[in-house]
């Protein structure tokens, strides 16, 4: 999922999901804008909690590639 792909996943996100995935991930939706629409980068720390909010539709290897890219990819 590149740059393009998350700012599609922010408007495809009604303002309750917006709502739920911030709060699992321990932010606010304005930052998670943020971080999908205006590309602020995450922590490494908040890309692993966004990936685990998303259930992996996100992952910390798009969101932060220049930490994560050697991560391993499970085939499960």
């Amino acid at each position: 999922m590149g740059q393009n792909s998350h700012r599609e996943f922010w408007k495809a996100l009604t303002v309750e999901q917006r709502e739920v995935i911030a709060d699992q991930a321990g932010t606010t939706a304005e930052y998670l804008r943020q971080v999908l629409v205006y590309e602020r980068q995450p922590s490494a720390d908040m890309a692993k909690r966004l990936e685990e909010a998303t259930q992996g539709v996100l992952t910390r290897r798009t969101l932060r590639p220049d930490l994560f890219a050697d991560m391993q990819v499970s085939t499960q």
